[in-house]
């Protein structure tokens, strides 16, 4: 018996060594080596690649095709599932790996034709730019034929890679698309205007905060305190009254996507340099979105950050011109509503009579299934969705699916020495519409806008329109020569953190209908305005500002209410007031009272704002509110003071009795979702915890504690700028934080979420992200090598 048992005992442990033994095998085979000779046959001349103690590539060449050849080596070793991820999500292939679950988001990049689309964008290059891509896709492939093993997420997953293309890059780039996709905020607002009358529409559309006003005013008169439509609002909540609360009609909490970014000129710092500084806030991820790379090619040379799978610096500096990138979060996607044709139903209607749809049909793939056949209608405009809206088919006319509007044109900024000449280089640059933040080694800064700008004729662009009788539509796109800038202000710096850049006076036609940076921007020009004698330290220190007046507000308001000579003394409020006096403005690890503030302004969002949106879902069972800028409206309405305008009034007698429930609903749903009794000592530390994971994670739990980053309290708030937002297991924040002075790049500082390196067991996977929370930067540039690599051309 006893023989039996230690016979079993010796075999499960042997079983569970050799499971480890394979485990290991397969994270640690895939792992490359930074060092050794290695042959590219796509080179013309020898190539040397040294590898900094963070693992970042330093590549040294003599023309731009072997440099972007070795990049795609060296990035392939490094990220190659994760570029085989963004180049399937683009494509519509991520069902082929996952399986049914994913067929919902290939078929919406299917409707797109975002395959073909990059077929035709490539047709279109410049021949250089097409070499650039050739070249890296063989760095790439030479990368996985010299591969020992594959990673260990194509292991698991039990597929190979297929050979890289040189469309393959632009499907990456296309994944950058969706920074300018949004029909599905036109989508609501068409809803809107059928459902509320025009003069609430109005207020809930606010295209800015109160801070955005006081930087570049528009609309002022929105923060005006009488701005209300006081009887349309008051017909509304009288309709309210007696139905069932309505659920889910707002979502204040959306997934934002933006970026802080700004120049400072000479007079402002201390060695007379001007300084970029450029944070960028994308989903937090394992690996991280961005890659650090050092080319150096001839005489030129591009350090900064590109996106893995293009042979891009997409921001960083060429050593006389340093640039840095923002959203602009701007509207460039328009819902076009179609009428068929009345004697030919099978048509819809043109200005030029009517036409026949063109239909094309795509195959989706799916793991375990038979593959899935979707047809597509097109029309003059774009591709015609699959969701109706208003009882009327929608097309899609937006820009990033011209094939025009995306080119490599950055890779020309390896050229330029001025600001002044780089600015119609970034005006002409295929990407998404962004902000184009410059600085120059002779100390010019400059604003201008990239990317390609709808130009609308009889259309706002916020409601979807019928275009078929032509009053309607898009005259092209802003030239080159019309787009504006902002170059060398008095004020001797420029901020551009997803607020509205323009007012009516500086730029007449809205670009955008909902800018969500209103308070980061005001913040960084209040703290640039008072400064002098700065360095790239002290700009550092700036992007980790967690101040966050943003709140005062919610928490003046709650402890009015918890304060009111009227109200009921119980004892709930005490440890309430206790965590709302003890907060000090500032979203720390520490600060108290905070988790408890930003609950109330969400609850308070939906509170008031639900009633007014009760029609929509009867006009749309699936409508959805979403508005950076919602507070404007709340905000208006609480301040009113207005009886007539209270939520509930059979429930509740005043707006303190009102407000007082709501703050008291929130603490409860706070504690319970912390494991709490009560709210009174939470931190916000413990409430806002980094989240950064591994797509895998969730699939392979029992590497999931090694895939993940750790989760730890993190300093930073949606409102401040060292911004960051975690939700559901989801979170945005700044991937990278970069400050850099054109020319005194060895002075220039880095930090960087999670790691170099996308291979579970290198020792740059993680070796990044405890500096990254704790806020400590690095040199930009290294001076010292761990390794070093000979790539060589065939013989």
């Amino acid at each position: 018996m006893r023989k039996a048992m230690r016979r079993s005992v010796i075999l499960i442990v042997t079983v569970l060594l050799a499971g480890v033994a394979t485990l290991i095998g397969i994270v640690r085979l895939p792992l490359p080596e930074e060092g050794g000779s290695h042959v590219l046959s796509a080179l013309g001349e020898a190539v040397v690649v040294e590898f900094d103690s963070v693992g970042v590539p330093h590549i040294r060449a003599t023309s731009r095709t072997d440099a972007y050849a070795a990049l795609g080596y060296v990035t392939a070793r490094d990220r190659l599932f994760q570029m085989d991820m963004l180049r399937r999500k683009t494509g519509g292939r991520l069902a082929e790996i996952f399986g049914a679950a994913f067929v919902k988001d290939d078929s919406w990049s299917r409707v797109m034709g975002f395959e073909r689309l990059a077929g035709a964008i490539l047709r279109q290059l410049p021949a250089e730019q097409r070499a650039a891509l050739t070249a890296y896709a063989a760095g790439v492939n030479q990368a996985m034929r010299d591969a020992a093993a594959w990673p260990w997420e194509f292991t698991i997953l039990a597929y190979a890679p297929e050979p890289w293309r040189p469309q393959d890059s632009i499907l990456v780039a296309l994944n950058l698309a969706d920074l300018s996709y949004s029909a599905d905020q036109e989508r609501a607002a068409s809803v809107m205007r059928v459902a509320l009358p025009e003069a609430v529409v109005d207020l809930l559309t606010p295209d800015g905060d109160c801070y955005n006003e006081m930087l570049a005013p528009r609309t002022p008169e929105r923060c005006a305190p009488s701005a209300l439509p006081a009887r349309e609002i008051e017909q509304l909540m009288r309709e309210a009254k007696g139905r069932e609360k309505s659920a889910g009609l707002v979502q204040n909490e959306h997934t934002p996507r933006g970026s802080n970014g700004w120049v400072v000129a000479p007079g402002k710092t201390r060695d007379g340099h001007a300084i970029l500084a450029n944070d960028m806030h994308l989903s937090l991820e394992a690996p991280n979105i961005w890659y650090q790379a050092d080319l150096a090619y001839g005489s030129r040379r591009m350090e900064g950050l590109t996106l893995p799978g293009l042979p891009m610096i997409i921001t960083g500096t060429n050593g006389r011109v340093a640039w840095g990138l923002t959203s602009v979060e701007g509207d460039f996607a328009d819902l076009v509503r179609l009428r068929r044709d009345a004697a030919e139903p099978s048509k819809y209607r043109t200005p030029n009579g009517a036409r026949d749809f063109s239909t094309r049909v795509e195959r989706i793939g799916v793991r375990g299934a038979p593959a899935i056949a979707l047809p597509v209608k097109e029309t003059i405009w774009g591709p015609v969705l699959p969701e109706p809206l208003l009882g009327s088919e929608v097309a899609l006319r937006w820009t990033m699916l011209d094939p025009i509007a995306t080119n490599l044109d950055l890779m020309e900024m390896d050229s330029v020495a001025i600001a002044a000449e780089a600015a119609p280089l970034m005006r002409g640059a295929g990407v998404p519409p962004l902000n184009a933040l410059l600085a120059d080694s002779s100390g010019s800064i400059m604003w201008t806008l990239m990317g390609k700008i709808p130009k609308r004729r009889g259309l706002s662009g916020l409601f979807a329109e019928f275009w078929d009788d032509g009053s309607v539509g898009w005259d092209g796109y802003y030239s080159q020569q019309e787009l504006p800038s902002i170059v060398d202000p008095a004020s001797g710096y420029i901020v551009s953190a997803n607020q509205r850049m323009l007012g009516a006076a500086d730029f007449a036609p809205k670009i955008g209908h909902d800018y969500s940076g209103g308070f980061r921007a005001w913040r960084i020009d209040q703290r640039l305005s008072l400064s002098s004698g700065v360095d790239e330290h002290d700009m550092a220190a700036l992007q980790l500002d967690a101040s966050t007046e943003f709140y005062r507000y919610y928490q003046t308001l709650a402890l009015r209410a918890l304060n009111a000579p009227e109200s009921e003394s119980d004892e709930d409020s005490a440890p309430l007031i206790h965590a709302l006096e003890a907060w000090d403005g500032r979203a720390e690890d520490n600060s108290l009272g905070l988790p408890l503030i930003v609950e109330f302004r969400n609850s308070l969002i939906d509170a008031v704002l639900s009633p007014l949106l009760a029609r929509c879902r009867a006009v749309d069972p699936g409508f959805v509110y979403e508005w950076s800028n919602a507070d404007v409206p709340v905000q208006r309405i609480i301040d009113s003071g207005s009886a007539e305008f209270l939520p509930e009034r059979d429930t509740h007698r005043d707006w303190p009795h009102f407000l007082r429930a709501v703050l008291r609903e929130s603490a409860r749903r706070l504690a319970r979702s912390n494991g709490r009794g009560s709210v009174a000592d939470l931190l916000w530390g413990e409430a806002n915890r980094v989240e950064i994971r591994h797509p895998l994670a969730v699939a392979t739990p029992f590497v999931t504690p090694f895939l993940n980053m750790p989760r730890i309290p993190v300093a930073g708030c949606r409102q401040c700028i060292r911004f960051y937002f975690a939700e559901a297991g989801k979170s945005s924040g700044a991937n990278v934080r970069m400050v850099v002075a054109p020319g005194r790049e060895s002075e220039g500082l880095m930090q960087m979420a999670a790691g170099q390196s996308g291979q579970l067991g290198s020792p740059h996977y993680s070796d990044r992200q405890m500096d990254w929370v704790a806020g400590r930067s690095r040199p930009f540039r290294a001076t010292t090598f761990n390794g070093r690599m000979s790539l060589t051309p065939a013989p």
